[in-house]
């Protein structure tokens, strides 16, 4: 590959950390763990980084953190030839009624806890894809993350499989496919409201 590919992962929960840091491995990328906010700052100010994945129990939404984050995730992914750094979010269950729509208002990329292998993996990638720090799609290398997820699974203890919460089957997500849709129907109808209210007079 041609380019270094250095992930800043800023966590405080040991399990998630565990859980990220399989994800990753598997990719051979260099990654980096922190669960202090000044140390992160320091990281970001310093360090040369592809991307940032950032818990928003450390990165909350009010926090000088989160607005650092927030400029560099809406930054051109590709400036003046160089790659720019990405950024995704972590939201947890209890932070999302909250927390969604406010990024999904900045057009924030962001996943969710637990995590569901072949999702955070498809984001982490795309973003990858946008800088141009990877070259391929993550459809295009789908079998080889469906093979990880199935080893993960089958693994005991060391933080990865079954008895990790950090890892989520489908049926497993914050959302059910009832609240999916309910959700998606708002978003729709918002978006045809915009449209009305932003039609010129």
């Amino acid at each position: 590959m041609a380019k270094d590919i250095n992930i800043l992962v800023l966590e405080e929960d040991s399990e998630s950390q565990n859980a990220i840091q399989m994800m990753m491995d598997g990719e051979g990328w260099k990654v980096k763990m922190l669960s202090d906010t000044d140390a992160a700052m320091q990281e970001l100010a310093q360090g040369s980084w592809a991307l940032v994945v950032a818990t928003l129990t450390l990165a909350d939404l009010a926090s000088p953190l989160f607005q650092i984050l927030k400029e560099l995730a809406q930054a051109p992914p590709v400036e003046e030839g160089k790659s720019r750094v990405r950024v995704l979010f972590i939201v947890t269950p209890g932070d999302a009624p909250t927390a969604i729509p406010a990024l999904e208002e900045s057009r924030l990329p962001y996943a969710m806890k637990p995590y569901q292998f072949n999702e955070f993996m498809e984001k982490v990638n795309d973003l990858l894809l946008q800088a141009r720090f990877v070259t391929k799609t993550a459809r295009e290398r789908g079998f080889a993350y469906e093979q990880r997820a199935s080893e993960a699974k089958g693994k005991k203890g060391k933080g990865a499989g079954a008895g990790n919460s950090m890892f989520a089957s489908r049926d497993e997500y914050y959302y059910t496919e009832e609240e999916l849709a309910e959700y998606e129907r708002e978003q729709e109808e918002q978006r045809k409201k915009k449209k009305l209210t932003d039609r010129p007079l």
